[in-house]
C-alpha cells in the first residue's frame, strides 16, 4: 500500500506542483462557497433590521474557507495519484480536521487575545455544533471530491476505451483491405487464364475472323477489369455489362454448344452498386461445370430480380447426365465467398443449389451503405 509519506522525492516533488495547479480551480469552487454564505448571512440580518458590512462579512468567511482549498486540492490529488488512496485520504482528513478546528479557535480569539492559552480556550468553549458543521463539511468535501474524480477516470477510461476501439476498428479494416486485395489479386490471373484460353481455342481454329472478333471482346474485357481492380464498388450494371462480354466471348469459343439466356436485366437500379469483379466468377463456374463436361450443348440461363433492397442473381447452368467430374478445385466460388463476406461485412449471400441436370448459385447483394 503506498502512501504521501513513502513516496520517492522526486514523486512528492510531482504531487506538490499537481497541487499547485490544482489550486485555482479549488480556489474558486470555495470562493463560490464563501460568497453564498456571506449573502446568506448578509441576507438574514437585513430581514433582522440589521446592516452588517457585506465586505468586511465577505472577508470572514473567506478566512474561515481559505483552509480548505488547500485541503481539498491535496485531496484531489491524492485519490487520483495514491492507488489505493485510502489510508492517505483517513490520514489527511483526521490531520486536516483537528488543524481545522484550532484555526476556526484562533478566528475566534483574534479580535481579543492571539496567545496559546487563549487561542486553547476558544477551542475548548467552540459549541458543539461548530464542530459538527465542520465534521459534516469535511465529509461532503471528500464525498464531492471523491465524485468528481470518479466521473472524471470513468470519463478519461470511457475515451481511452474509444480510443482503442477505433484504433481495434482501424486495425481491422486495413487488415480487411489487405485480405481484399489478396482475394482480388487472386482472381486477376484466374479471370485472364480463362480468357486467354478462350481465345488460345479459337487462334488455333481455321477462322481467323472468328478469332479477330474473340481479341476485340477481350481488349474490351481487360479494359474494364483493369478499370474496375482500382476500385471497390463499381455499378451493378456495368458489372452484369461486363458478365455478358465474357459470356460472349466463351459463346464464340464453344459456338452452338452454348446457349445463354438472360431474364431480368431492366430490373438492376442505376445506382445500386456492388463489388467490383463480382460476377465473372459465376460464368466461370457454369462454363467450366457446364458446357467444358460435354459435347452436347449446353445452357446458361442468368436471371436478375432487384427493388430497393437489393438485387438477386442467378446463374444457372446445365451438367449434362454423367459427364465426368471436373478437376478443377473451386477457387472461383471460395474467392467469390471470402469478398462477399468481407465486402458486404456478412450481409451478402451466396446460395448453391445441385440438382441431377442443374446448378446453380444464386447471389443476394443488399444495397452497400457505409459502416
Amino acid at each position: 500500500m503506498t502512501s504521501a509519506s513513502s513516496l520517492p522525492p522526486t514523486t512528492m516533488s510531482a504531487s506538490f506542483a499537481a497541487v499547485l495547479r490544482a489550486l485555482p480551480v479549488h480556489l474558486a469552487a470555495w470562493a463560490a462557497v464563501a460568497t453564498v454564505h456571506a449573502a446568506s448571512v448578509w441576507s438574514d440580518a437585513l430581514r433582522r433590521s440589521r446592516t452588517p458590512d457585506l465586505s468586511q462579512l465577505f472577508g470572514d468567511y473567506v478566512l474561515a474557507y481559505a483552509p480548505w482549498v488547500l485541503f481539498s486540492a491535496t485531496l484531489h490529488i491524492l485519490h487520483k495519484r495514491v492507488r489505493p488512496p485510502w489510508r492517505g485520504v483517513l490520514l489527511l482528513s483526521c490531520t486536516f480536521f483537528g488543524v481545522e478546528l484550532v484555526y476556526q479557535a484562533w478566528l475566534i480569539a483574534r479580535d481579543a487575545d492571539l496567545r496559546p492559552a487563549s487561542v486553547a480556550a476558544a477551542l475548548w468553549e467552540m459549541p458543539m455544533i461548530f464542530r459538527l458543521i465542520d465534521l459534516a463539511l469535511l465529509l461532503a468535501t471528500n464525498a464531492v471530491v471523491y465524485a468528481i474524480v470518479a466521473i472524471r477516470t470513468q470519463r478519461e477510461a470511457d475515451a481511452q476505451e474509444q480510443r482503442l476501439l477505433a484504433d481495434n476498428l482501424r486495425l481491422r479494416l486495413a487488415l480487411e483491405e489487405q485480405r481484399l486485395n489478396g482475394l482480388r489479386a487472386q482472381l486477376e490471373p484466374h479471370f485472364l487464364y480463362n480468357a486467354l484460353n478462350a481465345i488460345s481455342g479459337l487462334v488455333r481454329g481455321d477462322d481467323r475472323g472468328l478469332a479477330l472478333t474473340a481479341l476485340q471482346q477481350l481488349s474490351r474485357l481487360l479494359r474494364y477489369a483493369t478499370t474496375a481492380v482500382s476500385r471497390d464498388w463499381v455499378p451493378l450494371s456495368d458489372e452484369i455489362g461486363f458478365l455478358q462480354e465474357y459470356l460472349a466471348l466463351q459463346q464464340l469459343r464453344f459456338g452452338d454448344r452454348l446457349v445463354v439466356t438472360y431474364d431480368g436485366l431492366e430490373s438492376v437500379s442505376a445506382d445500386h452498386e456492388s463489388l467490383a469483379l463480382l460476377l465473372q466468377p459465376l460464368a466461370e463456374n457454369a462454363i467450366r461445370h457446364g458446357v467444358e463436361r460435354s459435347d452436347t450443348v449446353s445452357e446458361i440461363l442468368v436471371r436478375v430480380a432487384g427493388d430497393t433492397g437489393g438485387t438477386t442473381v442467378l446463374v444457372s447452368n446445365s451438367v449434362p447426365a454423367g459427364a465426368p467430374p471436373n478437376p478443377g478445385l473451386g477457387v472461383g466460388l471460395r474467392t467469390l465467398r471470402d469478398r462477399l463476406d468481407v465486402g458486404y461485412k456478412g450481409r451478402a449471400s451466396m446460395k448453391t443449389t445441385v440438382m441431377p441436370d442443374r446448378f446453380d448459385v444464386c447471389l443476394t447483394l443488399p444495397v452497400p451503405h457505409d459502416d
